[in-house]
């Protein structure tokens, strides 16, 4: 175990390295190339707050999925723990979306691929390029709408050589992690790689209801590229993704447990955890250089999933209180043009954007309407019932574009226009369920639509004050359409349509490479005004979860992200986010009567900081070792908007410790990775649920102390 002695003799032996050798040293950090804005560009020279990870600075993490990028980017906010594994929840700047089969405030995109649902946007990792996060409304760039941000995965295309690569990593509570990549030319124009990811874990919670250990993993993905280029102005690559997930439904800790006593790692669930996804998708991206400045590009995608079943217990509790029996159905085909130019002193993209999707619910709900314990067969009639059964088709269509002029050789000025059209239709047949689960009435049946437009626009400018200092302004306007809630099961509230979210943003920053690029650091200031901001909130009345809006929210923050080459052998990364985000205007967030003006927007935390160290060990051994430290801390936050007087909506500053050592052999091909997560063993709660009227109660805690040994051999 890592203990506070150990690491502070790691950190004194990094001190001496450096102070022995830094004069000597000619380090510098490295340079990141992102296409944030359709075209690579350096990411000092892009006036957006960006957070880039390139390849290298992944492995020295041990990054393999985006969970576990959680706490390592500034104000953003990556639930460690969900209702599933390939299920992931975001919240950016104050703003998420924490039910899982809303659309998503953070749009998640894959190869330029739009993901339009948080189930199954937990994507894992192989041979991976780039990860680029951006902040703050990304409309005029990229096809879907994005109020808060965007999560960009680029993964390797294909090249003309050939590259093999294998791991197998094994680790406590019966880990299995393996990864294999081929790759090479299949003929003088084509070449293709093949991707697998296989990865298994025994359960970390145990469950003396169901008499097996639960929230266990195992899941299979598959992708395989084709790329052709028959000429230099042609490229062409066909992707083709698939994902099999078999792993458990999150199994909660309820707060009281029998006996009185409570165990953090201990579920009393009477619901077999089962969840079966099948995930599949297609894309062609053609790329088309209409001149030496002009560039065509088109994305084709089309893809969905089935998760069915999937049933989890609302409330951890060997009893039925609130209890689900669900198959999700989803069907979506995106289509997008651009038009990229680049003229010198001025670029441009401008593009059309179309996404229909067809999601599809059937969701079978046994909950409580009181907090009496008391027994379905013998009182049903403190019970509901009732079985949701509906579609949600979305046709959405956009006209975007930006464009960067350079009025002198340090001032440029960018200017950004969007429409947006997006139509939904809410198809819905409910019914009243009985004990054993069949349908013995109707409930609700019946179909509304709607259509929403909304045109936001961006002006940013930037100046170069020094070849090395880059300062920006910004202006946006993001937008989120409105919907309806298939969760309803009232008439009125099921044709009710929630309205759209709105948010602008100001943003400005200092991008800056200091003491002869040993230092790069960045920093960004932000205000965001929300209108109409889209909730999902527990009424009493209603017994059930609601969509809605908050009427008016806002929240402003400062973020600073630095990486330092210490040495030729040494470098630190450090970055910190403040944050302060509150609902100016939120009626019956807690039923009638109950509002939330003035509190706090749910998980976000005031404070947020990471940082980590990535030392070349300077050893007389055979091969070479390098030593990877990564710590996260962040202030308390809430997971309601109308929190308990007793706290039990309040979720305690927690820190996280990680560390990576890689040994490289001799002969460069083979490495083997010692990592460890979590080295701590915090055991705080990571989220929390608390409905009094219910009597519903229960807890979410991170992963234990984890650690895998991994051997990688790389051609």
């Amino acid at each position: 175990m890592l203990t506070a002695a150990s690491t502070l003799t790691l950190l004194t032996s990094v001190g001496q390295a450096w102070a022995a050798d830094a004069a000597a040293d000619s380090a510098t950090v490295e340079e990141l190339v992102v296409t944030a804005e359709r075209r690579e560009t350096n990411l000092q020279a892009t006036p957006i707050a960006i957070s880039a990870f390139a390849a290298q600075s992944l492995a020295d993490r041990k990054i393999d999925n985006i969970r576990d990028l959680a706490g390592q980017i500034p104000n953003l906010s990556i639930g460690r723990v969900t209702i599933s594994h390939t299920t992931q929840t975001y919240s950016l700047r104050g703003v998420g979306e924490s039910d899982p089969i809303q659309e998503p405030v953070l749009a998640v995109y894959v190869d330029d691929v739009y993901i339009p649902r948080q189930i199954g946007s937990m994507v894992e990792f192989n041979d991976l390029e780039r990860i680029e996060v951006l902040r703050g409304p990304q409309g005029t760039l990229y096809g879907r709408n994005s109020s808060a941000g965007a999560l960009r995965i680029i993964t390797r295309d294909p090249g003309r050589d050939v590259r093999l690569k294998a791991e197998v990593g094994a680790g406590n509570y019966g880990a299995l992690d393996v990864r294999a990549l081929a790759e090479g030319p299949l003929s003088d124009t084509l070449s293709g790689s093949l991707s697998y990811i296989h990865h298994q874990r025994d359960g970390v919670t145990e469950d003396p209801t169901l008499g097996h250990d639960v929230n266990r993993i195992n899941l299979d993905a598959y992708r395989g590229k084709l790329r052709w280029t028959p000429t230099d102005r042609l490229d062409a690559q066909f992707t083709l993704n698939a994902l099999r997930d078999r792993s458990d439904s999150r199994s909660y800790i309820p707060v009281r447990q029998p006996g009185g006593g409570f165990d953090p790692q201990k579920s009393y669930s009477e619901v077999e955890p089962k969840q079966d996804l099948d995930q599949i998708s297609g894309s062609l991206r053609i790329k088309y250089k209409l001149t030496d400045k002009l560039e065509l590009k088109s994305i084709s995608a089309y893809g969905g999933f089935d998760l069915n079943p999937v049933a989890y217990d609302n409330d951890g509790e060997a009893a039925l209180i609130q209890k689900n029996l669900i198959h999700y159905n989803d069907q979506y085909a995106t289509q997008e043009l651009q038009l990229n130019g680049d003229y010198g002193r001025a670029t441009f993209t401008t593009g059309l954007f179309y996404l229909h999707e067809r999601f599809f619910v059937q969701r079978d709900g046994y909950s409580r309407r009181n907090a009496l314990a008391t027994n379905p067969a013998v009182t049903p009639a403190n019970y509901n019932f009732l079985r949701a059964h509906n579609v949600t088709d979305t046709d959405a269509y956009a006209v975007f574009g930006e464009a960067t002029w350079s009025l002198t050789d340090r001032l440029k000025l960018t200017t950004g226009l969007r429409w947006t059209n997006e139509d939904k239709t809410f198809t819905f047949d409910n019914g009243v369920l009985n004990l054993a689960g069949q349908v013995t009435a109707q409930s609700i049946k019946g179909q509304a639509s709607k259509t929403w437009a909304a045109i936001t626009p961006k002006l940013s400018v930037q100046y170069q004050w020094t070849s090395d200092v880059l300062g920006y302004l910004t202006y946006s306007k993001g937008f989120k359409s409105g919907g309806f809630d298939n969760r309803a099961t009232r008439l009125d509230l099921a044709t009710l349509p929630f309205a759209p979210e709105e948010v602008i943003t100001y943003e400005g920053g200092l991008k800056s490479e200091l003491f002869d690029r040993r230092l790069r650091a960045n920093l960004a200031a932000f205000y965001n005004d929300y209108q109409n901001l889209q909730v999902s909130f527990y009424d009493p009345a209603y017994v059930g979860s609601r969509r809605g809006n908050a009427g008016q929210a806002h929240s402003y923050g400062v973020e600073l992200e630095t990486d330092a080459a210490l040495t030729d052998n040494l470098a630190a990364q450090v970055s910190a986010g403040y944050l302060f985000a509150v609902y100016d205007e939120y009626k019956g967030a807690g039923g009638a009567g109950v509002n939330a003006d003035g509190h706090r927007l749910t998980n976000s935390p005031r404070w947020n900081l990471s940082g980590g160290l990535n030392w070349t060990v300077p050893l007389n051994i055979p091969g070479s070792l390098r030593l990877g430290l990564n710590a996260q801390w962040q202030s308390s936050i809430v997971t309601s908007a109308t929190p308990a007087a007793g706290g039990q909506n309040l979720i305690p500053a927690q820190g996280f410790l990680n560390a990576v050592a890689t040994w490289t052999a001799p002969d460069p091909h083979w490495q083997v990775v010692l990592s460890g997560r979590n080295l701590l063993d915090s055991d705080k709660p990571v989220s929390s649920t608390y409905t009094p009227s219910t009597g519903v109660y229960y807890l979410n805690f991170p992963d234990p102390r984890t650690v895998l040994v991994t051997i990688r051999y790389a051609l």
